[in-house]
């Protein structure tokens, strides 16, 4: 009898580890959320491997259509700018990076040589760069932001540190740069984030010695681009800037002397996300154009009074641009969130919009992408950059970026135009990857390319067009 006896103890027991060895729902969960992690990584993997491999099958020549690529240790989330910095007749290409890369890098614009990369000091390089003679020595300088520090660079052709000063506060703001009162000197004017108070800053600095000429301050962060225009016709040169998860009002500033003209309100409330970027102008500088992450869009006129108002359930983040883009020698305003929309800039008529796979983060380039001769819309929509026709809004060029294909990889950064191989047609640049400030920026990479595009221009160097940053080429010379 003690034989079954041992028997049933030895089943119970088996059974008591069998049932303890089952995982509960909670357990089985996070076991295949591992797995499923461990299997899109080793997809990832297979896929990069799968591009190197074609790279090196093509004797390491790049992709159809792609003059050149360069691989990164993150993405870009601002804009380079392109310009001859060195002076030998070609141009050079100057981008900074997100964090796991951190640096201001310089390449030659016909290969995607690096020439010289600057580190930054604590964080990523997110605020667009500026190329531009500040001082007035006939050599071009860089300038750009330490997002995280708020230091602000001035940088030699060579990568070589002129300068540097420290923001009020941490900065995306892309600076905006001219002689605002015709006195010969130029000025530099920059937003930066809030503060302990729960203001941020826009603030104006002579070229001479850096030193600051006048400041303002409003709730929220002025993460947008201050855009230069004479508002008044008292051949100064005023400010216009945003605020961005603050008091949702559009600030104009005498550029003399920094006392307010105006402010404009727009719909919103203490919850509301308000202007990431800023406004842009019509090419007579008469009416100022600007969309809020609420979906609005507004037209108002240089006395601060609005000439129409639009609403759109969409989350506009983007900077909104003004030209012609359909050759009717009218203008119109391009602008997006989810959707890529194309106003007439006149009363706001609805001309043509389309879907987008995620959303515009950067603006759009209007230039002739197909060599038609006719203006184009180019933009990124996730890690595809495409053209629309600027008259029916009909796709004219595609060209897929994707990377590795993660969960966040992206086109963040804003597009650039330019002929840089010297062969009479442009490429475009930019940035594709994937940027986050989590596991240490260890899983952040990224990849900078030239794509050949079949236009002649016009060309597109610096973000928002000029280093007025009105967002309208008719003023970029």
């Amino acid at each position: 009898m003690r034989i079954p006896v041992v028997v049933v103890v030895l089943c119970l027991l088996v059974g008591g580890v069998i049932a303890q060895d089952a995982p509960t729902p909670q357990e089985r969960l996070k076991q295949l959320e591992e797995r499923l992690a461990a299997i899109e990584k080793e997809a990832a993997d297979v896929r990069a491997e799968i591009e190197a491999l074609k790279r090196d099958l093509g004797n390491g020549k790049p992709p159809e259509g792609v003059l050149w690529t360069l691989d990164m240790k993150s993405d870009t989330k601002g804009s380079g700018a392109i310009a001859d910095i060195d002076g030998d007749g070609k141009p050079e290409v100057v981008f900074g990076s997100y964090f796991g890369e951190q640096h201001v890098f310089c390449v030659k614009g016909a290969t995607g040589d690096v020439i010289w990369k600057h580190k930054s000091d604590a964080g990523p390089l997110d605020a667009s760069i500026a190329i531009d003679d500040l001082d007035g020595d006939g050599k071009l300088e860089i300038f750009t932001a330490d997002s995280s520090s708020g230091h602000f660079y001035d940088l030699a052709a060579d990568g070589k540190l002129n300068w540097k000063f420290k923001l009020p506060n941490s900065t995306d703001s892309p600076v905006a740069i001219a002689d605002l009162d015709g006195d010969g000197t130029k000025e530099f004017v920059i937003g930066s984030m809030w503060e302990g108070d729960g203001k941020g800053a826009v603030t104006c600095y002579s070229a001479i010695e850096h030193k600051q000429l006048w400041q303002q301050r409003y709730r929220g962060c002025v993460q947008s681009e201050p855009v230069l225009v004479d508002l008044n016709s008292d051949k100064i040169l005023d400010v216009i800037v945003t605020t961005w998860r603050g008091d949702n009002e559009v600030h104009a500033i005498n550029g003399k002397d920094g006392t307010a003209l105006w402010n404009f309100k727009t719909a919103g409330d203490s919850k509301s996300m308000g202007m990431y970027h800023g406004v842009c102008l019509s090419r007579n500088q008469k009416s100022i154009y600007v969309t809020t992450c609420q979906g609005d869009v507004y037209a108002i006129d240089t006395k601060g009074e609005q000439l129409w108002h639009k609403h759109f359930d969409d989350y506009l983040f983007a900077p909104i641009t003004c030209t012609d883009v359909d050759g009717d020698n009218k203008e119109e305003i391009v602008f997006g969130g989810h959707k890529l929309y194309c106003l007439a800039a006149s009363d706001g008529l609805e001309l043509w919009k389309h879907d987008m796979k995620r959303m515009l983060d950067r603006g759009v380039v209007v230039t002739d992408v197909d060599g038609d001769k006719d203006m184009d819309v180019l933009y990124s929509d996730h890690t595809n950059i495409v053209a629309r026709d600027g008259k029916t809004g009909e796709e004219t060029f595609r060209f897929d970026a994707t990377v590795k294909g993660e969960l966040w990889e992206d086109i963040s950064s804003a597009l650039l135009v330019a002929d840089l191989d010297g062969d009479g047609l442009t490429e475009v640049f930019f940035v594709a990857g994937q940027g986050t400030s989590t596991d240490e920026f260890k899983n952040n990479y990224g990849r900078a390319f030239a794509v050949h595009l079949k236009g002649k221009g016009p060309e597109w160097t610096t973000f928002r067009s000029n280093l007025r940053r009105t967002g309208n080429p008719a003023h970029d010379k």
